[in-house]
């Protein structure tokens, strides 16, 4: 039975990282996919936004669960350090919105082709189709087995990935190889996830996108403003003020507090601005069409929907609307009031639950439980909002371990 110095289990984001720097000839990734990174090259819509530019100290805000528990693994590898990796070795990146980096290319193929080429130059050893069975400590050595193969290891890092996106090998196996070892899983919570509306009249809006300022409240309490791009889905609400305050709504939810949406869809104008606005537009314009006039508000293919909804004919004109529903009109346009039915975790874009950060040394990601055991990644509790930050914390963490781990060969 051969015996490895390490044993790195998946080759997403951290497991590639922490096979590069581990770069040792007695080490071996095993992924149980057809090729590496398959989950990456879904990120970003295909794009792969595969970190942030925004300083340290406001990276450490963005994340659930205690971010301050990866200053020591962006200490060792940040955002500047996976930026220039990939553009050394042929993977130009560009800055974009909100600090946002993505490859020049708009192709998640090349950040993935690119980490592939710089595995393949290292001396860890990889395998693919190698899903991994089962894996026990026995004395100082960890047993493995995957296929039809035994093999031990003195280390072992864990970088399976959480729960999202079953089909590219994330199915939570990893957590139950940590469980099996002794550690301890939160309960499951996706993170980043749409929301489904108990209003139905919505779901005709599927597929608009719109700028909107946002109030989320619970039980009549604000408990978010923001303001950004919002999509409806077939059910619902998604856009990244949506995805990044999913877990904010799901804990009120699980309190069964009732969570309301206002949206704002005429942000450049105050309440008394629109106001006044429509009076005056409403006798200047008084024979144009209502649903031409609200073009300058809504989408045109939102218009008719809004207008059935609020009970409104589409054909009517400015001099026929009656003040009541110039009213409706109005107060629709600055809050649009939707009612949170559920978090959709199941499609959750990461994985909020994960081993308790309690249970892992954030100075090296080994186990506090296993000697020698690694958990690196989406394993870890606790997520970023969109933006980069969930692929940043999967390749500090994976370099972490690595340079946790180099230098401590088999005795």
């Amino acid at each position: 039975m051969k015996t490895y110095n390490t044993i790195i289990i998946g080759g997403g984001a951290s497991g590639i990282l922490a096979g590069i720097y581990l770069d040792d000839s007695n080490s071996i990734l095993l992924e149980q996919n057809e090729k590496l990174g398959k989950k990456m090259l879904i990120t970003g819509g295909g794009r792969c936004n595969l970190t942030n530019n925004s300083p340290f100290k406001d990276y450490i805000k963005n994340y659930y669960n205690k971010g301050n528990y990866y200053r020591p693994a962006f200490n060792v590898f940040f955002n500047k350090d996976i930026i220039k990796l990939l553009e050394d070795n042929g993977c130009p990146t560009k800055i974009e919105e909100d600090n946002r980096v993505f490859p020049s290319s708009d192709k998640s193929e090349s950040v993935v082709n690119c980490l592939t080429n710089l595995l393949k130059k290292s001396n860890t050893e990889y395998k693919l189709n190698a899903k991994v069975k089962s894996i026990i400590k026995k004395d100082d050595k960890f047993l493995i087995e995957y296929n039809n193969t035994s093999i031990k290891s003195k280390n072992v890092i864990l970088s399976t990935g959480g729960l999202t996106y079953p089909q590219t090998g994330s199915d939570s196996s990893g957590y139950n190889m940590a469980i099996n070892l002794g550690h301890t899983k939160t309960d499951f919570m996706g993170g980043l996830s749409p929301i489904s509306i108990k209003e139905t009249w919505i779901r005709k809006l599927q597929a608009i996108t719109l700028n909107v300022k946002i109030e989320i409240k619970a039980n009549k309490k604000s408990i978010v403003k923001c303001e950004g791009s919002i999509i409806f889905t077939h059910n619902g609400l998604s856009g990244f003020p949506i995805l990044d305050n999913s877990m904010n709504i799901q804990r009120h939810l699980n309190k069964n507090e009732k969570v309301v949406i206002n949206l704002d869809l005429t942000e450049k104008f105050s309440y008394e601005e629109l106001d006044n606005k429509l009076q005056k537009d409403f006798v200047e314009y008084s024979n144009q069409g209502l649903k031409r006039y609200l073009h300058q508000y809504l989408p045109k293919n939102m218009t008719n929907i809004f207008l059935e909804h609020l009970d409104i004919n589409p054909d009517t004109k400015l001099n026929q609307v009656t003040k009541k529903d110039r009213l409706k009109i109005r107060d629709n346009l600055k809050r649009l009031q939707l009612t949170v039915d559920k978090v959709l975790q199941k499609e959750a874009m990461v994985t909020n639950s994960g081993i308790l950060q309690k249970e892992i040394d954030p100075n090296t990601c080994q186990s506090k439980i296993v000697n020698n055991l690694y958990i690196i990644g989406e394993l870890i509790e606790g997520c970023g909002i969109c933006g980069g930050y969930n692929l940043q914390k999967a390749f500090s963490t994976g370099v972490l371990a690595a340079k946790s781990i180099k230098g401590d060969e088999i005795v």
